[in-house]
């Protein structure tokens, strides 16, 4: 197969723009084709869930929320919020704008109806969490362009939220990294992994670990920037650990495995 052209590659010259220009946006277009949008989906449905049908819904141990789709969204049991975002809600609402058939009871339903890992892995075999699952293995390519989506938002909003020291050092990283598709997809994959890191209640001790501090983490020279972003990946996360309120270590061994891919990645 030959190696995947993108079809639109603007993005250095879009975000210089945004700051010596001073334009605030609200979007941040990432235009792919099908194939390219498909390629993508399998990579991160490979990561979250190892491409299997199964883990298209999932309940971690020692979470209090299931995880679902080939972005492991987030859906709460509660009307009472955890400090992580949740998607999963927004998904579906995506899923109804273009015209997917959903169950109404996931329509109806404001909640995830299962109310502990328990009571959800006994109810794997419903018939609601197969309709859920085979709705998720059916839309595979528009949870892609979902995650596509959400980064075209979250690039100006991490702009939005940095000083100007700071905006020069996240376009010139972005720069290296949106000038392959392997750097477009690490920036995607890592954005539904652990975030834009704006959210203020999503930091440890006053300290973030997303795609903002990672950027930011990246050292100023590199002959490799899928490595420098790995590395620097690494570093926010190991950070997360150690400022948790609760134990992580058991997370971090999996998450270097994920990140440690990054410079290894060849999309054809």
């Amino acid at each position: 197969m030959s190696r995947i052209t993108f079809l639109t590659l603007s993005i250095p010259t879009l975000l210089f723009s945004l700051l010596f220009n001073h334009v605030s946006a609200h979007n941040y277009p990432i235009n792919l084709s099908e194939k390219q949008t498909n390629t993508l989906a399998t990579l991160i449905w490979q990561n979250e869930g190892a491409g299997k049908t199964e883990f298209l819904t999932v309940w971690n141990k020692k979470e209090n929320f299931p995880s679902l789709g080939i972005g492991h969204f987030i859906w709460y049991p509660t009307s009472n919020k955890g400090p992580y975002i949740e998607q999963f809600p927004q998904l579906l609402n995506y899923l109804i704008e273009n015209n997917i058939d959903v169950p109404q009871w996931l329509i109806e339903t404001q909640i995830a109806p299962w109310k502990s890992r328990e009571m959800f892995y006994n109810a794997f075999e419903s018939d609601q969490l197969k309709q859920l699952r085979a709705l998720l293995h059916s839309t595979i390519g528009l949870q892609a362009k979902f995650i596509i989506k959400r980064l075209e938002r979250g690039i100006p909003a991490i702009l939005d939220s940095s000083d100007e020291i700071q905006k020069i050092k996240i376009n010139k990283n972005l720069s290296a990294l949106t000038s392959t598709p392997e750097g477009i997809f690490v920036l995607l994959d890592y954005v539904n992994f652990k975030g834009e890191g704006i959210a203020t209640n999503e930091q440890y001790q006053g300290y973030g670990w997303g795609l903002k501090q990672v950027l930011l983490a990246m050292p100023e020279q590199s002959n490799n920037v899928l490595l420098s972003f790995s590395l620097a990946a690494d570093e926010m996360l190991t950070r997360r650990v150690k400022n948790a309120p609760r134990d992580e270590i058991q997370w971090l061994k999996g998450w270097r495995v994920r990140i440690h891919k990054y410079p290894s990645l060849s999309i054809e």
